[in-house]
């Protein structure tokens, strides 16, 4: 990571914890580091388990996987992503072309932490159009389950409210393994805090690209000083930490390239897709606790509620084999 983001799309997932009427349920801790490290000082490398959400898309280009995108846990099945990040010359790509990691620090060095699966089903907005970059947003369904550990948890949805005046000014952090400050990818997972500015200082920033782009479900961050998402970061997520929990804001969508080469220009901000616009598409494909996706219903007949994110999600027989748990309480 290091430097804008390409304007065709450039390539951060959360859980959203529920509980269902009449019933009481645990899940997984949202947001929560689980290794308490330090950083680099003054540097952009990120250390193990301190973004244990992110995941690392591969595409198969015919002889071999290929490093595509970033993504984000949201829960123990399903990982969102950008939906260009779903998307070949050709179209959907096939989901037996997809392979998603989770628990990587490194890109190029195996690690025993890491997990592999592949994918059940890609779901991309239903309003979102392979010519344009309205609407990125996509969700991949897993065929298998993530085993959550230290170094391998979910995000939490944001649950601040819409308003993005609300988090102009704001520092939120951008993590993945894109293009560097020497314009070659990073093999070391790497993170950057940037500002958001309002939708009016973007489009005065250059009118040419951002004006006729930009809409009410996107925003912009970045600090145009050579620091921020670049190629390879699309899909991966823009964060914000509240009282020692992170919840995910935007996916990174796109920017525009330097004139000499689709790669990220440093001077211009980078543009996310406003996930908090999304909430109630994304919670359609979440499943509830009996593995089905959540019905929503309407606010004065709801039969799912948020738990807070201090209890969502907790295994209360951490050391018991998951067969010899109680139904309620298997595969929290």
């Amino acid at each position: 990571m290091g430097h804008g983001v390409p304007y065709y799309a450039i390539a951060v997932l959360v859980p959203l914890c529920f509980l269902l009427a009449a019933s009481t349920t645990f899940a997984q801790t949202c947001g929560k580091r689980k290794v308490v490290n330090f950083l680099i000082v003054n540097g952009t490398e990120a250390k193990d388990g301190h973004w244990p959400w992110h995941v690392a898309l591969f595409h198969n280009n015919a002889r071999s996987f290929v490093y595509a995108c970033g993504g984000t846990i949201l829960d123990q099945n399903i990982v969102l992503t950008a939906a260009h990040c779903l998307m070949t010359a050709s179209g959907l790509i096939a989901r037996e072309r997809l392979v998603v990691q989770v628990g990587r620090n490194r890109l190029r060095v195996a690690s025993q932490r890491a997990q592999e699966h592949e994918a059940l089903e890609l779901i991309v907005h239903p309003d979102y159009n392979v010519n344009g970059i309205q609407h990125d947003i996509g969700l991949i369904k897993l065929a298998t389950d993530i085993t959550y550990t230290n170094y391998i948890q979910p995000i939490c949805l944001w649950n601040r409210g819409e308003d993005q005046n609300a988090i102009v000014g704001l520092r939120g952090t951008v993590i993945g393994f894109g293009y560097d400050e020497t314009d070659t990818p990073t093999d070391t997972l790497r993170e950057a805090t940037i500002p958001v500015v309002s939708s009016i200082t973007c489009i005065e920033s250059n009118r040419e690209a951002f004006a006729t782009q930009l809409t009410s479900e996107m925003f912009c961050a970045g600090g145009r000083d050579g620091v921020g998402a670049c190629n390879g970061d699309s899909g991966g997520g823009l964060f914000f930490q509240y009282d020692d929990v992170w919840f995910i804001r935007g996916l990174v969508s796109f920017t525009k390239p330097r004139q000499d080469a689709l790669i990220c220009d440093t001077r211009e901000y980078t543009v996310f897709t406003d996930v908090a616009k999304y909430l109630r598409w994304i919670e359609q494909h979440l499943r509830g606790k009996t593995g089905q996706p959540v019905v929503i219903e309407t606010d004065n007949n709801r039969k799912i509620a948020l738990l807070p994110t201090a209890t969502c999600g907790v295994n209360p027989y951490p050391g018991r084999d998951e067969s010899s748990k109680p139904v309620l309480l298997g595969y929290p």
